[in-house]
């Protein structure tokens, strides 16, 4: 019991509530497409040699985001003939080379060509900040890599691939 005159009152404790967010990125949202570069006949049919010119129309993936500074790395694959069994001879080439960038997340454009070294200093760009933002995939310049001069051996499917890596740099 309390004496008379003691006060009695309402007692307070303050707790702390905490957590933690870690680094993330995420590479397109559910609404992004992944749609293929599609480039239906790589030739001139009427002469077997490449394509002059040949162009893909650019991919967009939406919904891209990362919570901290982040890095973006473009790597490609070239074009390779599927269950083509011909041994090349001369004149004749496996692969149809090009050009892979990704533009709209760092101030320059990731890019990487197909037939330069397998680590190229340009295929990793740098984004200070955090950021939510649409990436944009182009492929250009399609060449042959001893040249124009040779022709592409016949295979019913070529096959290639362009892999975009996003990754936190806290």
């Amino acid at each position: 019991a309390s004496a008379a005159g003691d006060n009695v009152g309402p007692d307070q404790e303050q707790l702390s509530v905490s957590g933690r967010v870690p680094y993330l990125c995420q590479i397109g949202g559910a609404s992004t497409t992944r749609e293929a570069f599609d480039m239906g006949v790589l030739v001139d049919v009427s002469t077997g040699y490449l394509k002059r010119n040949m162009t893909a129309p650019d991919r967009i993936i939406d919904d891209t985001w990362c919570n901290a500074p982040s890095q973006i790395e473009i790597r490609a694959v070239e074009l390779a003939p599927q269950n083509a069994t011909a041994q090349l001879r001369e004149g004749f080439a496996g692969a149809v080379h090009f050009t892979a960038a990704a533009s709209g997340w760092s101030e320059t454009p990731a890019s990487f060509r197909t037939d330069g070294a397998s680590e190229q200093s340009s295929s990793i760009q740098t984004a200070p900040q955090p950021r939510v933002t649409s990436i944009t995939i182009s492929l250009t310049d399609f060449r042959m890599r001893d040249g124009a001069s040779l022709r592409p051996v016949a295979s019913r499917s070529y096959l290639g691939a362009v892999i975009v890596t996003l990754r936190p740099t806290p």
